[in-house]
């Protein structure tokens, strides 16, 4: 997998989260990307430990596991959106 389709998951990952309200399990974002993307669920557990550890979203600590965007992730969206002069 190239550094394109790495970065294209993430992308995808934190479109399906924009588009849900409060926690969503790694299931749900696998059964939402799965048909086009080719991802194992086990890849996808990965990617998004990844995108824990860089603090853009946060473990619930549930079983299953859920995931929710950060207000870090959440400004940070925004600040795009707006078009940052940073």
């Amino acid at each position: 997998m190239t550094d394109a389709d790495r970065t294209y998951t993430n992308l995808m990952i934190f479109k399906i989260m924009t588009s849900t309200k409060g926690r969503i399990s790694v299931k749900q974002i696998h059964a939402a990307i799965e048909p086009n993307m080719g991802v194992s669920l086990r890849s996808l557990q990965r990617y998004l430990n990844g995108l824990a550890g860089w603090g853009l979203v946060a473990k619930d600590g549930e079983n299953p596991q859920g995931f929710v965007l950060t207000e870090h992730a959440k400004n940070l969206f925004q600040d795009l959106a707006n078009g940052c002069d940073a």
